[in-house]
This record gives structure tokens, C-alpha cells and sequence, in this order.
């Protein structure tokens, strides 16, 4: 991005560059939100790897120039063309839009999610192992998302007596294990799937869907890709005969779009799709990322039958929430 410089291990903004050297004076309860996600001024700060150090994850703390107050935050690089497997930002993006599609904003199951670019020397003090989108152009990607507080993860079952006896509990599972079908989610690692909250406040998230849609699957299991629930909330239900194929194509075809000025992609308004064969397309110095044609008719195909099998009645409606 023009106008930023890396300090000391952190990518900021020149507008912002005395921030960091208070940072230590900065309030941690700030909110992470999609809006911050995007905010030109985001800062992030104290990036470390999740697990070890060569890991394509980090976790890092954020805030903007304009607002001191830090989050916590999900950094992850993206590789060479944007796409890779188990690394592919399209399909985080794309299990984000489809959870804002079917849920209200305050319900969601994918945490809020961004794609942003800066230049690859300035992003390399958060990544040294960051690369180039394409050769020549000195710019990168990386994923920002929001960490999930005091989250445990899901084990690799539902817990059928729970599910029985805690109306919360279905709900949440009933409702991501929706969106893990829908997207085709092939990458059943124990953590991917996590919960927050306890009793009535209980929460079910999916948190790494890059293996997802016209994927290969991993080889850690393909368990949130079945639909294991027998039970959707009214609410959901009504959601799923009202969606149609064109709004998922509105929505999902091209949702996120770039244009390439100096050495940083700047976010743009999505247009008209370039090519509906490809989810990562470049044409010149516009970029756009979404989902094929053929993958958003699979997402059509899943939404159509699992609707025809709760209108037979396969499918038991959950009391609304309390």
C-alpha cells in the first residue's frame, strides 16, 4: 500500500507510524469486525506462528490508526496466483458470504474474514516467508480474520444426546453443519471446527474452510462434508426455499475484486464477471476472486436437495431460539 513502512516487525501506515511505539499503552478490548478487517488504516501488530514457526498461520494483534483499542486476529499468508491447496482465499471468502447469506448478521458460524494486499517487503515484518501474487508486480495477499476468544474445538462427532436435550446446542451445530455441507467442507482437522460460549450462549464456528467447494479433500477426514443433522430451525429452513441460484450468483461469482496500483492490489467494487469458468481471474491489472459457474451450481444442487428432504419432512424444525 502506498504510503506505509515496516517497523520493527510490524506493517502500519505512515499515518499512523508513533502508534506503534505505544503500543503497549493500547486498550485490548477493542472489537474485531469486518469493518476494522478493512479498514485502510488497519495495524497489525506482534504477528507469532499459531503452532511453529514455519506455520502458514500466525496469530497477531490489530487495531486502527484511528482507534488504539486491539483485537486479536488470524493472519494468514496467501501464496503464488492466490491459490493453493489448503490455502485458497476464494473459498474462505466464498464460506463467509454464503454464512451471511443464510444467517442474521448477529448468528453467524464463519468468524468475519478479509483478503488484503500490501507490498511484499512491508508484509514480509509480519511473514518472512511471504511471496509475490505474481511475478513482477511486488505485491502480496494475506487473509486477516477474527480470533475466536476462548474457543475449544468441536470434536469430530455430534454429541447425538446433547444435540437430543439442548436446544442451543442443535441449533448451533444444526446450523454449521448446513453451511460445512453447502460448501463442501473436506478438511475435518480438530480445530477447524470450534465452539464459544456455554448454555444458552453457545456458538459453533467454522473457522478454516480453504479446503472446501471443487477441492481435494484432505487427508484428515471428510466429516463436516456430510450432513449428520436431522433437525434445521424454522428460520433456516425459510431461508434455504427462499435462495435461489441467481443470488448466489450475484453473490458468490465474483466477491471480492482488486486493481493493481504500485505494489499493492487495492480493494474494488465487484463488476461484471470476467470469465465464469475460472475463480481467479486477472485481466490486466483488475483481479477477481469467486466462485466458478460449476461450483456455484453444486452449492445449488446441495441447497435443492436438502430443501426437497426437509419439505418430506426428513427433517424435524427446532424451537426458535429463546
Amino acid at each position: 500500500m502506498e504510503g506505509t513502512r515496516p517497523v520493527r516487525g510490524r506493517w502500519i501506515p505512515r499515518t499512523a507510524l508513533l502508534l506503534c511505539f505505544f503500543a503497549a499503552a493500547h486498550a485490548t478490548d477493542g472489537t474485531c469486525t469486518l469493518d476494522a478487517l478493512t479498514a485502510p488504516d488497519l495495524v497489525i501488530e506482534d504477528a507469532k506462528p499459531v503452532r511453529f514457526e514455519k506455520d502458514i498461520t500466525r496469530k497477531a494483534m490489530a487495531h486502527t490508526a484511528a482507534d488504539p483499542a486491539a483485537f486479536k486476529i488470524k493472519v494468514r499468508r496467501a501464496g503464488a496466483g492466490v491459490s493453493s491447496f489448503n490455502n485458497e482465499p476464494r473459498y474462505e471468502l466464498a464460506a463467509y458470504e454464503l454464512s451471511r447469506l443464510l444467517f442474521p448478521a448477529d448468528e453467524q458460524v464463519v468468524p468475519p474474514i478479509a483478503l488484503r494486499s500490501a507490498p511484499l517487503p512491508q508484509f514480509k515484518a509480519i511473514d518472512p516467508a511471504a511471496v509475490e501474487a505474481w511475478r513482477g508486480t511486488d505485491a502480496t495477499f494475506y487473509m486477516v480474520q477474527c480470533w475466536l476468544n476462548g474457543a475449544k474445538p468441536h470434536p469430530l462427532a455430534i454429541d447425538e444426546t446433547r444435540f437430543a436435550a439442548d436446544p442451543a446446542y442443535a441449533r448451533t451445530i444444526s446450523r454449521l453443519n448446513v453451511l460445512t455441507y453447502l460448501v463442501e467442507h473436506k478438511d475435518s482437522n480438530l480445530g477447524n471446527v470450534m465452539l464459544t460460549g456455554e448454555g444458552a450462549a453457545v456458538r459453533a464456528w467454522a473457522i478454516d474452510n480453504g479446503v472446501a467447494f471443487d477441492s481435494e479433500e484432505s487427508d484428515v477426514g471428510i466429516f463436516w462434508k456430510v450432513l449428520h443433522v436431522d433437525a434445521v430451525d424454522r428460520a433456516l429452513a425459510d431461508r434455504l426455499r427462499a435462495l435461489t441460484l441467481d443470488e448466489l450468483r450475484a453473490r458468490l461469482a465474483v466477491i471480492a475484486q482488486y486493481e493493481l496500483v504500485g505494489e499493492t492490489w487495492e480493494p474494488r467494487a465487484p463488476g461484471a464477471n470476467f470469465d465464469a469458468m475460472r475463480g481467479v481471474k486477472r485481466r490486466g491489472k483488475l483481479l477477481q476472486l469467486g466462485l466458478t459457474g460449476k461450483e456455484i451450481g453444486e452449492v445449488e444442487r446441495r441447497r435443492a436437495k436438502l430443501v426437497r428432504r426437509i419439505d418430506k419432512g426428513e427433517f424435524r424444525l427446532l424451537p426458535d431460539a429463546s
